[in-house]
């Protein structure tokens, strides 16, 4: 990768990440499951009236959660990595997408997935590191998977996970926090898919067929070469 950092400072940061990432997909903890479980052998009316309003906390906490992770890692001065990127991936979309979708300060224009059975699920836009960060969701029934590209040059991939080989490009497998993780780079540009419902070779083919057949958006006052011919 091209750019150069504290290797110590990146590796402690890793390690919160990852932290963060398992901190968020926890379960919930052991005295609200005693509750609940408590709840469910109380009398039915008892029942209707408490049990969702734990489960609304627990959901809360959980969103909760996730957004603070995304604000210590935006906030942060931190070297962007594929792990953090990945944990603003695992986050919640801010708005719809446009039908054209293209990462702010990249080329790659995002692919339209619902024919494999993945629509649009919203889109998001954030800075990690000084750069630009643009999310796609996709959802399918009760999985999601984010798509995110950052604009700069490409990031170091993290600690952990190991590469798998495709069509002569390379791929960053990760996990963290029960999500799974698929890095790579794609016009000089670093792309991240992650999800924590979807398998992960469903998102290695997403990955793979992104890569070889993104739409590269022509930077304005550029012609290809056969528009150069046509004006000869």
């Amino acid at each position: 990768m091209s750019d150069h950092f504290d290797s110590d400072r990146v590796n402690a940061d890793e390690q919160r990440v990852r932290a963060l990432l398992s901190a968020v997909d926890a379960p919930a903890p052991g005295p609200l499951r005693a509750r609940i479980a408590e709840l469910n052998a109380a009398p039915p009316s008892r029942r209707r009236l408490r049990l969702p309003a734990l489960a609304f906390g627990g959901a809360f906490a959980t969103a909760a959660a996730a957004a603070a992770l995304v604000a210590v890692l935006t906030a942060g001065t931190s070297a962007p990595t594929a792990l953090r990127t990945a944990a603003i991936a695992l986050a919640q979309p801010r708005g719809s997408a446009p039908a054209r979708l293209v990462a702010t300060g990249t080329r790659i224009a995002f692919p339209d997935w619902t024919a494999a059975g993945w629509p649009s699920a919203g889109v998001r836009h954030d800075k990690l590191g000084g750069r630009s960060v643009t999310t796609e969701f996709y959802r399918a029934r009760s999985s999601t998977i984010g798509y995110s590209i950052v604009s700069g040059s490409a990031l170091r991939w993290g600690s952990g996970g190991h590469t798998v080989l495709r069509s002569h490009a390379e791929y960053r497998l990760l996990r963290a926090g029960g999500a799974r993780i698929v890095a790579w780079v794609q016009d000089g540009h670093t792309c991240v898919i992650a999800s924590r419902s979807a398998p992960g070779a469903t998102l290695l083919s997403l990955a793979i067929e992104q890569d070889s057949t993104a739409t590269v958006s022509a930077p304005m006052g550029w012609a290809s070469p056969q528009q150069l011919a046509a004006r000869a």
